[in-house]
């Protein structure tokens, strides 16, 4: 109790599910991460995918952290936020070389479908890293800046099912909104992280 931290980086269906069985659940793990919602921009009038999947079951893991651990609050990673860390090909660069590295070889495969795609919206040759964000949040909660607020979930069934609606002004939050990041600081981090590790796995034959 108090070690383990929760990531969420898709639907919230088996943390309500699990929530249902360990009541005390909030208060035993030492924090929670979810990437969901969008909180700001042009997309806050639309649900996101994570959320809006099982608009239930995140609107029963908000109230029930709120609840159970209100000191513990989830430290919610929303699209508004995420968006701010687009890997490029000048930062996938900096890693070892592909050739010397399974690991790497495989980022680059990966990434390329994800920089094609956006190419082709129109957004640039590039990556939101989601989920890594929320990743590297669990790990060191200080790369981002929150604040606190009521996040309430549109749950009838119409266009804005699954909108997540901030109160900022809430007296008794049930989230904390990343609202703030340094794209270098975690660019760093991931660079170093993941050029120790492809430094130690063994190339392939």
């Amino acid at each position: 109790p108090g070690q383990l931290v929760g990531l969420v980086t898709g639907p919230l269906t088996n943390l309500a599910l699990a929530l249902r069985a360990e009541p005390a659940l909030p208060t035993l793990l030492r924090r929670l991460v979810i990437m969901g919602g969008v909180f700001s921009g042009e997309r806050a009038d639309r649900a996101e995918f994570n959320i809006g999947f099982d608009p239930e079951a995140a609107a029963e893991v908000f109230s029930a952290w709120a609840a159970v651990a209100p000191q513990r609050l989830p430290l919610v990673c929303g699209l508004d936020l995420t968006q701010r860390i687009a890997i490029t090909p000048a930062i996938l660069a900096l890693l070892p070389a592909p050739t010397d590295s399974p690991l790497v070889r495989l980022l680059h495969d990966a990434l390329r479908f994800y920089f094609e795609a956006h190419d082709a919206r129109g957004h640039g040759y590039l990556a939101y890293l989601h989920d890594p964000l929320a990743a590297a949040v669990a790990l060191e909660p200080g790369l981002v800046t929150t604040r606190p607020a009521a996040i309430r979930v549109v749950l009838t069934p119409e266009a804005e099912r699954g909108r997540t609606i901030p109160d900022w002004n809430a007296r008794q939050p049930n989230a904390l909104i990343g609202v703030g990041v340094d794209p270098a600081a975690f660019f760093d981090r991931l660079v170093q992280r993941i050029g120790t590790l492809a430094r130690r796995t063994p190339p392939s034959v």
